[in-house]
């Protein structure tokens, strides 16, 4: 019961965050939109910032499950790419409150910033094997992680957010153009 009550309130606080922005809310808001009291929010989390900090690691933990824990080493590694980006699209439209949040904690303090990379290296271990493996390969460009990631996937939230506000419709056969050439900015390309 008592989880269900810190995984209520985490779940308001994303859609507070995704509606009104880091400032547009307080903890009197999040125990509002979450059903609990005002007290009960402050048993789980000590203020906003612990609030914010574990609702940052909780959507970490979220994308690493769904996006790169199933990563078979099996296939090749355009086909663990499409199925990445795949459940990433997936993950947006299921999770819309996510990716309308995300311009929100990319603006958080430098230093907090950094300690929550290194966190996500450890949650989102598949994806750097992956970067390792391409690299290794030679089939991704000699980039830095960060850079790869960049370059394959950031345009991701960037097409979701704006797809779930309306400015573009992306369709089965458009994604399937988008996983072509966000591939394509990371693959080394044959030599001609």
């Amino acid at each position: 019961m008592s989880l269900n009550k810190c995984e209520l309130i985490l779940a308001a606080t994303l859609k507070l965050l995704a509606s009104r922005g880091f400032h547009g809310f307080s903890i009197r808001d999040v125990a509002k939109e979450s059903g609990v009291a005002t007290g009960t929010v402050y048993l789980y989390f000590a203020d906003r910032e612990d609030l914010i900090k574990k609702l940052h690691s909780q959507i970490i933990e979220t994308v690493g499950r769904e996006v790169f824990i199933s990563v078979e080493k099996e296939m090749s590694l355009y086909e663990q790419f499409q199925g990445m980006c795949r459940r990433f699209w997936a993950l947006f439209q299921q999770q819309p409150e996510m990716i309308l949040s995300k311009g929100q904690f990319d603006h958080l303090p430098a230093d907090l910033l950094r300690s929550r990379h290194e966190e996500a290296k450890v949650v989102l271990e598949p994806l750097f094997t992956f970067f390792i493996r391409g690299r290794e390969q030679q089939l991704l460009k000699n980039f830095p992680d960060e850079i790869l990631f960049s370059l394959a996937f950031e345009p991701y939230f960037e097409i979701a957010r704006k797809s779930l506000q309306g400015f573009v419709s992306v369709d089965d056969t458009m994604l399937e153009q988008i996983i072509h050439a966000s591939w394509d900015a990371i693959a080394v390309q044959a030599k001609v």
